[in-house]
């Protein structure tokens, strides 16, 4: 299983998300998470086949396309480290922390 937290940023929202291989195309996501946008996600991704509708496209993937119907902040970061964990516990990405650094003057 891999398991990731996402501090969301200013909205103050955390995300636990949770990505478990079921066999050699399917997992499951569990997202926990107190933004009841995020959490509405949850049936949308309990059951996903990674490689039909997660590693493609942006327009095409199911986790955005369930973000697009659920969350109301187009900036959220929580997608994205969905797709991250899939890649991780699928096996074709390392596991390796993402950073968004705001540089001030």
């Amino acid at each position: 299983m891999t398991k990731v937290t996402v501090d969301a940023g200013a909205c103050g929202y955390r995300a636990t998300i949770e990505v478990e291989k079921v066999d050699r195309h399917t997992v499951r996501v569990r997202i926990d998470s107190a933004c009841e946008e995020i959490a509405a996600m949850n049936p949308d991704l309990a059951e996903l086949n990674w490689r039909r509708g997660v590693f493609c496209k942006i327009a095409a993937s199911r986790v955005y396309l369930s973000a697009a119907q659920h969350v109301k902040h187009a900036a959220c970061p929580i997608p994205s480290a969905i797709l991250k964990a899939i890649e991780v516990e699928v096996g074709i990405a390392l596991a390796k922390d993402v950073t968004i650094h705001f540089e001030r003057p």
